[in-house]
């Protein structure tokens, strides 16, 4: 039985300064179109952080397919795991308007890991995982990332980003696909109207309110 082929892989590197969407995505897999289960988020820089990340998307093609393989990956012919902040995937599919968190100026990626890899996350402690409230779609940090490339039948060659941290390192506006509700944005203030009615204390009528 033929092995199967061995793909070239970047060391892990810390990312310039990002922000996160999606950042649900650290904490729960989803299943892909192939049916794989992993974890995923996007992560969004300012375009003059590009070149610390292409660095390491141009070795690794350069080991995977030679020095002809810059040459291609300019031509479109292996897939480039950046995509524009004003671009086409940048873009609500129904509306065509940029999603929130996108835009002119920015670029982003969609770094993965394995159902069996998850990322590790954390704040502002080394040792304590960050939760889900303290991490959320909107907030900045940093990522430690992977290029590595890949191949398939459907979709040919290219190269994508492993995602093995990422540390959150300020706040900023939240974003709405993070998966929680802002209670801050939608509380209002109800006045104390004084005790319940007679008949609804110890639960006594209850039944009544909701008929």
């Amino acid at each position: 039985m033929a092995s199967k082929q061995k793909f070239a892989r970047s060391e892990d590197f810390k990312t310039p300064p990002c922000r996160i969407l999606y950042a649900f995505g650290l904490f729960k897999t989803r299943k892909g179109d192939n049916g794989k289960e992993t974890y995923q988020s996007t992560l969004v820089f300012e375009n003059q952080h590009k070149a610390a990340l292409e660095k390491y998307v141009g070795k690794v093609i350069i080991e995977q397919w030679g020095e002809k393989g810059i040459e291609r990956a300019k031509q479109g012919l292996i897939k480039s795991p950046f995509l524009a902040g004003d671009g086409k995937e940048a873009r609500d599919k129904a509306s065509g308007e940029i999603n929130e968190g996108l835009g002119a100026g920015l670029f982003f990626i969609r770094p993965w890991a394995n159902a069996d890899h998850p990322p590790v996350v954390r704040y502002k402690d080394p040792n304590i995982p960050a939760t889900e409230a303290e991490v959320y779609s909107g907030c900045r940090g940093f990522a430690v990332l992977s290029a590595f490339a890949w191949h398939n039948d459907q979709n040919g060659d290219g190269v994508s980003f492993n995602l093995a941290y990422f540390q959150k390192t300020a706040d900023d506006t939240r974003i709405g696909n993070s998966g929680a509700v802002d209670a801050g944005k939608w509380h209002e203030k109800i006045e104390d109207a004084g005790d319940a009615p007679s008949e609804t204390k110890q639960g006594a009528g209850a039944g009544g309110l909701f008929g």
